[in-house]
C-alpha cells in the first residue's frame, strides 16, 4: 500500500472517531434548559415575593451546578435574586422547580428575565426558541399598611370607641354620696339600737334569775 493511501485511510479512521465524540460531547454540555412558563406572584412594596422557574435536563446523568438568576429586563445589572442548583438524577422525569424570592419596594408592573449558567447549560441560538433563558412579567401590590388611609381608618376608629365610651360613662345612673352616707348612719344606728335591746334584756333576765 502506498504512502498516500495508508494517509487518506488513516485520517478517515480519525474522522471516524472525532466525529461520535463531538457528538457526545456536545449533547453533556447542552442538557439543561428552562421549560414552561415562569411563574410570580406574592409580591407587594412590603413582602418578598416568588419567582419559580421549571428546568429540564434532558441528559441521561447527573449534571454539575446550575446558577439561577432574575434580572432587571432593561438594566441586566441588576440582579433581584440569584441561586445555585444541581440535578442529582432523582429528579422526576428531570424535572426541577426552582423559586426565587425578592422584594420589589415601589407598587407597579415590572419585566425582568430569568436566565441560567452552567457547564451543562443549553445556550439558545439566534434563530431557535430560548432554552438559557425567559422574559416574564410580575406585578407589585400595595400593601395596606402602605396607605396613609389605613391610619386615618384606625384613628377614626379609636376616636369612635372613645366618645361611645364617654356617652356611656356619661348616661350612667349617679350615686348620691350624701344619701348612701345617710343611709349607712341610719343602718349603724339601728343594728346598734337592736344591740342595746338585747342587752337590757339579758340583764331584765338575770335580775329576775337572782
Amino acid at each position: 500500500m502506498s504512502l498516500l493511501k495508508k494517509i487518506s485511510v488513516l485520517a478517515v479512521i480519525m474522522i471516524a472517531l472525532i466525529i461520535p465524540a463531538a457528538a457526545i460531547s456536545g449533547s453533556a454540555a447542552g442538557d439543561v434548559t428552562i421549560t414552561g412558563d415562569v411563574k410570580a406572584g406574592g409580591f407587594d412594596d412590603r413582602t418578598s415575593g416568588t419567582v419559580t422557574v421549571k428546568l429540564y435536563n434532558s441528559g441521561e446523568t447527573a449534571t454539575g451546578n446550575v446558577t439561577v438568576s432574575v434580572v432587571k429586563f432593561d438594566d441586566p445589572e441588576k440582579v433581584y435574586a440569584k441561586r445555585t442548583v444541581s440535578f442529582t438524577g432523582d429528579e422526576t422525569d428531570g424535572m426541577m422547580d426552582v423559586g426565587l424570592s425578592f422584594r420589589v419596594g415601589t407598587p407597579g408592573t415590572y419585566w425582568a428575565v430569568v436566565m441560567i449558567e452552567g457547564d451543562d447549560v443549553l445556550i439558545s441560538s439566534e434563530d431557535g426558541p430560548a432554552q438559557d433563558r425567559m422574559t416574564f412579567e410580575f406585578t407589585v401590590g400595595q400593601s395596606i399598611w402602605s396607605s396613609t388611609w389605613t391610619y386615618v381608618a384606625i384613628v377614626i376608629v379609636i376616636i369612635i370607641v372613645a366618645i361611645a365610651v364617654f356617652i356611656r360613662m356619661r348616661g350612667a345612673p349617679k350615686v348620691d354620696d350624701a344619701g348612701t352616707f345617710t343611709a349607712m348612719e341610719e343602718e349603724r344606728k339601728a343594728g346598734k339600737g337592736q344591740r342595746s335591746g338585747r342587752t337590757e334584756k339579758e340583764e331584765y333576765k338575770g335580775r329576775k334569775k337572782n
